[in-house]
């Protein structure tokens, strides 16, 4: 009875006739991933006391127990993602892209989306609120992914490729930047072209999509006065420190005290929890600035070690890519490590004022929300093609010493043929596929008494 309840639910975690040989995640990227999660709550908590503190009917450990919360729905999400078969993701490719559209235009509406700092990016459900242009980079990456693995050589082709791509990011983008939100539209062009380089685009159409999306970056950056006024503070970072009509505080105040707070910091770093800047001289020090508080609590010794965690965890999400038995597969873990890459790269680069500032959180280390929820739920699903990854050698664990060694086949044989008839790894060179069924593939081993 009890195997008859389960049932219908381990359908779901796995396509039904296919089965695949598995093996443990890539324990490395889950180590990774988990001392950025750890290291980024002890970070949210020094950050956010001084404002905690100050607002009223909290204390110091309010910021750190909403964002707590956060993360244990993003790792319950993980968990659930690690779980569940990454090809099921497939089947619901589509309606997830419709879901995003509809809430990125949903959150247009009045009444219905929140405004926070002049920007109506968020829907409150009760004492919650997300932010869709969040789950739109989950959604993106999910139906790229399955969209370009079913179209295979055919995504060379000028009008059956690069245009109907280049409408759903314009699509995309263009909903985004009516919140407006210039950093997620850029992660979101980001991914998109990322994945489309990586799934055989050629060159020329590629080097087409970066000139037009830098054309289109600059002009939506020249389009409003805030974000023309950010792209000069770039060019000139000591202007703009006061408003010289209001006497408040301009553009050049958050850039100056984050080059104060590194400046602080030293080699080393006056301490954990000692920052100064973090007393509301630093605006949003436990969310998009909290690099500059690392900076000055830890030094350069901290800023150096979030940006190896960073590096590794770009290694490692690539080598999963690389090594993922289909192009889906492929496709998805590109997409998923190029979006956390990058926005921490651009992260980190505005508030080092190595690229214009703006506004985006730092992945696993800013306070948490609807973003570090789901960017945990998108790391699930990496870790579950992890568990998929193709080696070259695989050890029969009831034999200690029997090797099984996949066979070698000339060079330049394409290997793991998908339906579409391109090869999900060029050059690769064993041959074979996991799975039965009608898409079932021959896999002939060698047996060897050693390694």
């Amino acid at each position: 009875m009890g195997r008859l309840l389960v049932r219908p639910f381990v359908a779901l975690l796995r396509p039904p006739g296919e089965r695949r040989r598995l093996h443990e995640p890539d324990l490395w990227l889950l180590a990774t991933l988990l001392v950025l999660v750890m290291f980024g709550t002890v970070m949210v908590f020094s950050a956010s006391f001084a404002l905690g503190v100050r607002q009223p009917g909290s204390n110091g450990y309010s910021y750190l127990i909403r964002h707590l919360l956060w993360l244990a729905v993003g790792l319950v999400g993980m968990t659930v993602a690690y779980l569940i078969d990454y090809r099921v993701w497939r089947r619901v490719s589509l309606l997830g892209m419709v879901l995003a559209l509809g809430l990125l235009a949903l959150v247009l509406v009045p009444g219905i989306g929140v405004e926070i700092w002049g920007a109506q990016r968020w829907i409150r459900i009760g004492p919650l609120s997300i932010q869709p242009a969040e789950l739109a980079k989950l959604a993106l990456v999910i139906y790229l992914a399955d969209w370009l693995a079913q179209k295979g050589v055919r995504i060379r082709q000028f009008s059956y490729g690069l245009v109907p791509f280049t409408l759903l990011i314009g699509l995309l983008v263009g909903l985004v930047m009516l919140q407006p939100d210039l950093g997620s539209s850029t992660i979101l062009a980001v991914i998109g072209i990322s994945m489309f380089f990586v799934a055989g685009a050629p060159l020329f159409q590629f080097a087409l999509l970066l000139v037009s999306g830098a054309a289109a970056f600059l002009m939506l950056a020249l389009s409003a006065p805030y974000r023309r006024d950010r792209l000069l503070l770039f060019l000139s970072p000591d202007r703009d420190l006061l408003d010289p009509e209001s006497k408040l505080l301009g553009l050049g105040w958050q850039i100056a005290q984050a080059r104060l707070a590194f400046g602080s910091g030293g080699l080393f770093g006056v301490g954990l929890g000692a920052s100064r800047q973090k007393f509301l001289w630093l605006f949003a020090a436990h969310s998009d600035a909290i690099f500059a508080v690392i900076g000055e609590e830890l030094g350069l010794v901290g800023c150096l070690f979030v940006i190896g965690l960073f590096l590794f965890l770009a290694w490692r999400g690539y080598r999963v890519a690389r090594k993922a038995p289909d192009s889906f597969g492929s496709l998805l873990a590109v997409g998923i490590t190029t979006w956390v890459i990058a926005q921490a790269a651009i992260n980190i680069g505005g508030i080092t004022s190595t690229i214009p500032f703006t506004g985006i959180p730092l992945p696993f280390l800013s306070y948490g929300g609807s973003s570090l929820a789901v960017t945990l739920i998108a790391m699930g699903i990496l870790l579950n093609i992890s568990r998929a990854t193709v080696r070259t050698r695989e050890r029969e664990s009831s034999e200690g010493a029997a090797v099984l060694r996949p066979e070698r086949v000339p060079a330049g044989t394409q290997a793991w043929p998908e339906p579409s008839g391109v090869p999900v790894h060029r050059g690769a060179a064993i041959r074979g596929t996991f799975g039965r069924g009608r898409r079932a593939r021959s896999r002939r081993w060698v047996r060897s008494a050693g390694p």
